[in-house]
């Protein structure tokens, strides 16, 4: 990358977090945005970070920086072969968002309900959620102690924090929904669909951006410098029941459709 164009690139995230707004700054930098490379903004964000600019700063405005780089981005996507590590993490993208959307139509439904009359259906779905959601606490995992230090070995070393700096913030959302489903059955039901709907919209966002970035962003820099040998050391290291994830969450998503009747005289749960 040239000098000149990592000065403008370093210009362009300066003024977005200056309070550009996103639309003006593609405008403005067209013609850069053109030749952007995923490791071209991870080399800026990081060399930004290593300059002064805090790693919160980065991560706070990261998703103002895809508002100016998804176009672009999307064009260059990697096909990646099956059983790939970063094709596993990649189909966990796509089955996390599934459950992310599932969860937020289900919020959306009860959110017009006036009661709590004949909603089990949608109350035994979101407990299938949460189960889902808590074992997928494995892909994380995998990524921050398996991906992650392979990059920085290889000087990759803020754009594996800012991901788990955003991972952290996942938990958190989902520890907020975790603990609003436990207190269904005490909870006021109007006071309990208006938290669901905006626990479910806010994690649907968190998801949906961070996997853009990591599919769009930090795998395609991992491709780079990550060797070959190594990539089938990282293979190893992935849980040995890696497949086991896809295979629980695609069960549940096949068997969504048989629902239970609600019993009489049943609680709420």
């Amino acid at each position: 990358m040239s000098q000149d164009k990592k000065r403008m690139l370093k210009e362009l995230i300066k003024q977005l977090h200056a309070g550009a707004s996103p639309q003006e700054v593609k405008e403005r930098f067209k013609q850069l945005l053109e030749s952007v490379t995923p490791s071209e903004i991870s080399r800026i964000e990081q060399e930004l970070v290593e300059e002064g600019m805090p790693r919160e700063e980065i991560q706070r405005l990261c998703d103002v920086h895809l508002a100016v780089f998804r176009e672009h981005l999307e064009k260059q996507r990697t096909d990646l072969p099956s059983g790939h590590p970063l094709n596993i993490l990649m189909e966990e993208h796509k089955i996390m968002l599934q459950l992310a959307e599932e969860l937020e139509r289900i919020a959306d439904k009860l959110h017009k309900a006036g009661d709590a009359t004949h909603i089990y259906d949608e109350v035994h779905n979101l407990q299938h959620i949460t189960e889902d959601l808590k074992e997928s606490e494995a892909h994380y995992l995998r990524e921050e102690n398996v991906l992650f230090p392979y990059l920085e070995k290889h000087g990759v070393t803020e754009p594996p924090s800012i991901m788990w700096m955003e991972h952290n913030r996942i938990r958190e959302k989902k520890k907020e929904l975790y603990t609003l489903i436990e207190r269904y059955d005490t909870v006021d039901f109007q006071l309990f669909k208006r938290e669901l709907r905006e626990i479910a919209k806010t994690l649907n966002s968190l998801l949906s951006n961070h996997f853009f970035k990591e599919n769009n962003i930090l795998f395609p820099v991992a491709m780079q410098v990550i060797a070959k040998n190594e990539w089938k050391k990282i293979r190893e290291e992935f849980d040995l029941d890696t497949a086991a994830l896809h295979l629980r969450m695609q069960r549940r998503r096949r068997l969504k459709g048989l629902k239970k009747r609600r019993p009489k005289n049943q609680s709420r749960l």
